[in-house]
């Protein structure tokens, strides 16, 4: 043979090699479960969705993003006991849990008929001497004790309180997100904010 055959030769030679080595290297990978192929397409590239269904997927995203109106006033009035403060007593004596009695006779039948209202509507109580009967009041306002409080139960981003006058001295303290309103305190004796 000549020179140029044995070039040739060993040239097919070193490429079979070549091959054989790729080959053993791609079985490898296909042993792991790898992908053998990876390929990420750029935004251009993103394959086109029918426009009817562009728009349902849109609307699908619209509903999972929840959006604040920015007055809760023209809302219902929505409520929860989730975040309340039940524990223990307050320095004066009383029991921050409500009683069944409470609950079925006072709290529970006050915040049914709330739920029947808008923000707006509740606004416009007023007790016999003109003052508004469920309004907000700063932390800083109340005893010691209830500030204290506040803080211990890690809801000091919170510093203004919602307070529903349920009648006589009982008082529901809490806050609003949004238009929904978090029950922390049942207050029977109008102690957590003190009057002369």
């Amino acid at each position: 043979m000549g020179l140029k055959a044995d070039a040739r030769a060993a040239k097919r030679a070193e490429k079979l090699i070549r091959f054989e080595a790729e080959k053993a290297r791609l079985l490898e990978r296909t042993k792991t479960n790898e992908p053998i192929i990876s390929a990420k397409l750029r935004s251009r590239e993103q394959p086109r969705v029918a426009p009817h269904l562009e728009r349902e997927m849109a609307a699908s995203e619209e509903k999972k993003v929840p959006r604040a109106t920015g007055s809760r006033f023209p809302h219902k009035v929505t409520w929860c006991i989730t975040k309340s403060d039940v524990a223990d007593s307050w320095y004066w004596g009383e029991a921050r849990q409500w009683s069944s009695a409470e609950w079925a006779g006072e709290i529970h039948p006050f915040f049914t008929e709330f739920e029947k209202l808008t923000w707006g509507e509740v606004d416009t109580f007023s007790s016999e001497s003109g003052h508004k009967m469920h309004h907000t009041h700063e932390i800083k306002d109340l005893v010691g004790e209830a500030q204290a409080r506040w803080k211990e139960i890690n809801l000091e981003e919170f510093d203004v309180l919602f307070r529903f006058r349920l009648g006589g001295t009982k008082r529901v303290w809490g806050y609003i997100v949004q238009s929904h309103f978090y029950f922390v305190w049942w207050d029977r004796v109008h102690r957590i904010y003190p009057v002369d």
